[in-house]
């Protein structure tokens, strides 16, 4: 149950108003029978009518939890991606390769900022994993997906994933308007 119906107006309002957004009328007294379960769009309704309501609260829906949990996934591959990169870096610094191409100071340098790049990244994407289902990390979300889309390589994953991120549905799973 995610709203509360008006018996008055037949307005959906949100499940914490207290009274409803365009009668007036007290909901807190009303029977748990007026609590209804509505989709995503007609929340939004409620939302725009609730106008001394400050924060947005985080709607469940399957397809927020969906888009979630890949988007989890996605930055879960692109860490073991980063910790790739820094191991290959350590090779790179560390093991002297048969047919010898570059100096020793060429490796060094390259096996230096695979590791520093590799680690930094690698932090940034691990911290997106565990962030809170907040609205602000709606926002750190696009922004990973942007960073993913800069390789072609991660395009399949990425422009599918950018179009769920950015229906209302997973909006509203943030608590985004």
């Amino acid at each position: 149950m995610n709203g509360i119906r008006c018996p008055k107006c037949d307005l959906v309002n949100l499940l914490a108003a207290e009274h409803c957004a365009r009668c007036s009328t007290v909901l807190s007294d009303l029977p748990p029978t007026a609590q209804v379960s509505v989709p995503v769009d007609q929340m939004f309704q409620a939302q725009q009518f609730a106008a001394g309501h400050t924060e947005t609260i985080p709607q469940d829906n399957e397809l927020g939890r969906k888009t979630y949990f890949w988007y989890r996934v996605y930055c879960a591959v692109l860490v073991a991606l980063y910790v790739f990169l820094m191991g290959l870096g350590v090779i790179l610094i560390f093991f002297e390769p048969e047919p010898r191409t570059s100096s020793p100071d060429e490796d060094l340098i390259v096996g230096l900022v695979y590791i520093i790049l590799g680690a930094l990244f690698a932090l940034v994407f691990l911290i997106a994993i565990f962030l809170p289902r907040k609205p602000y990390n709606w926002i750190v979300g696009i922004v990973m997906i942007a960073f993913g889309m800069t390789s072609c390589c991660f395009l399949p994953a990425t422009l599918p994933l950018l179009i769920f991120w950015l229906k209302p549905e997973t909006k509203a799973f943030f608590g985004r308007k």
